[in-house]
């Protein structure tokens, strides 16, 4: 569920938003797309929660059916509220985090057809906000959910904050105050 955004705190997705190309997508489907990323996430936290399985409608449920196959057995534990980083000015909200061992492995869910090319500098920046927190991130998985209910896709990406944090510098320089669409929802 989105938070309120303090202002003048720039959201993950959208530091890294120019160079992920939804941009250059008709408005009208990046609409449908984050309100189906929406439903789903809704969703997927009310299964990781075990607050039962509510179902939800034709368009959405390959989703959770793929989702399914996923989540149940990990040990997720309670994620934190959306974090912020007073230092970078920057803010995420964590999708899930679940404990493998000894380690803390990070969760992001996709509904998008293919991988972006911006989800391991997603999965750094969110890696770094859990540290504020005291999360040690061992992993980051990005699980690519399939709208026709197959078994995820799960991509595993070695973290560069260092590289996030040179997007953030371009993104302010030449992007932060153009009027281009905020697609940080889709990301």
């Amino acid at each position: 569920m989105l938070q309120h955004i303090i202002e003048d705190y720039d959201r993950v997705t959208q530091v890294i938003g120019f160079a992920s190309g939804y941009y250059k997508v008709d408005p009208e489907i990046l609409r449908k797309a984050g309100e189906r990323g929406t439903i789903v996430h809704e969703i997927c936290d009310t299964l990781i929660s075990q607050l039962g399985d509510f179902g939800c409608d034709n368009q959405h449920v390959g989703y959770i059916n793929s989702f399914k196959q996923y989540f149940p057995e990990k040990e997720f534990i309670k994620k934190p509220k959306r974090i912020y980083c007073d230092k970078h000015l920057i803010t995420g909200e964590i999708d899930a985090i679940y404990q493998d061992g000894n380690d803390l492995v990070l969760v992001d869910l996709k509904t998008s057809a293919n991988e972006n090319i911006t989800w391991p500098l997603q999965g750094a920046a969110y890696k770094y906000l859990c540290s504020l927190k005291g999360y040690n991130i061992a992993r980051i998985e990005f699980v690519k959910l399939h709208k026709d209910g197959k078994k995820p896709k799960i991509y595993i990406y070695d973290e560069s904050f260092e590289m996030f944090m040179h997007h953030l510098i371009v993104y302010r320089h030449s992007f932060k105050k153009r009027k281009i669409p905020d697609i940080s929802e889709y990301i």
